[in-house]
């Protein structure tokens, strides 16, 4: 792909994009007219999914201020969308190296973009389902060398995965990874059998748009982890770690009828 028609892609403003979507449920301004009317078409079927959203990337600031804290220096996030609006390198010291993807080659094109020449920051594109090709490129050797300590972004996809997939991916990042290493994941914990009309008009309305939700309940989630090991405070609600109120579970619970957004950091 050219750069001019990375340029093209990037400020095509009569087709909406799923990272300018996101950056517009963020609060964000990377966005077109085109992108703001998808996204309040999935704000009339649920109204809080622009909280939902930001509780997400709220949740990768905290679990990042808490891994650079420990020591951690390096990361890498998978499906990270646009990196607008508190996303690790806008927490992270300076000096961080950090190696963002996206399935999405629009939104790694704008991203790229957005960051400039930061020497310390690169977008890729790379598929979340098959971790492997990132971990084994030559850039996360030239940005990370032989050291595999690293802090390891699982956030806001998981529920995009089907179980295998996420059990899987749970195995390639432990059979890569140096002891010591981080994983930080946020999901939903849903009862299916619950779901309320607004709930499955919601699953129907995202299986349409071609991503299609896999939810699961607490102790599916944790069957999936694999080797990587709890620790405290082990799983617990987004609102929680980020310090707000719980309207977001209520309002969640209220749409699907059961369910938390939950998040942990796990270890190997």
């Amino acid at each position: 792909m050219t750069k001019d028609k990375d340029f093209r892609e990037i400020g095509d403003a009569s087709v909406p994009n799923a990272g300018r979507i996101y950056d517009f449920l963020l609060g964000g301004h990377h966005n077109f007219e085109i992108d703001r009317q998808a996204a309040n078409q999935v704000i009339q079927f649920s109204p809080h999914m622009p909280d939902f959203f930001r509780l997400t990337r709220w949740f990768l600031g905290e679990a990042t201020r808490l891994l650079c804290e420990e020591g951690f220096t390096k990361f890498l996030d998978f499906a990270s969308g646009l990196p607008t609006v508190d996303h690790i390198h806008n927490v992270a010291p300076a000096g961080t190296k950090v190696i963002y993807s996206d399935i999405d080659p629009v939104t790694v094109a704008y991203a790229n973009e957005i960051l400039g020449d930061n020497p310390d920051v690169h977008y890729v594109l790379g598929d979340a389902g098959k971790p492997e090709n990132l971990l084994n490129s030559e850039l996360v050797q030239q940005q990370f060398g032989s050291d595999r300590k690293i802090a390891i972004g699982l956030n806001g996809i998981a529920w995009f995965l089907r179980d295998e997939e996420i059990a899987r991916y749970m195995e390639v990042l432990y059979d890569w990874a140096d002891e010591g290493s981080s994983l930080f994941i946020c999901d939903t914990e849903t009862d299916t059998s619950t779901l309320t009309e607004e709930g499955k008009a919601t699953l129907e309305m995202y299986k349409a748009m071609g991503q299609e939700l896999f939810l699961r309940s607490h102790d599916q989630l944790l069957k999936l982890l694999g080797p990587w090991a709890k620790v405290e405070p082990d799983f617990k609600p987004v609102e929680e770690w980020v310090g707000v109120d719980s309207h977001v579970s209520e309002a969640i619970l209220k749409t699907w009828g059961s369910a938390a957004f939950t998040g942990a950091i796990l270890k190997k």
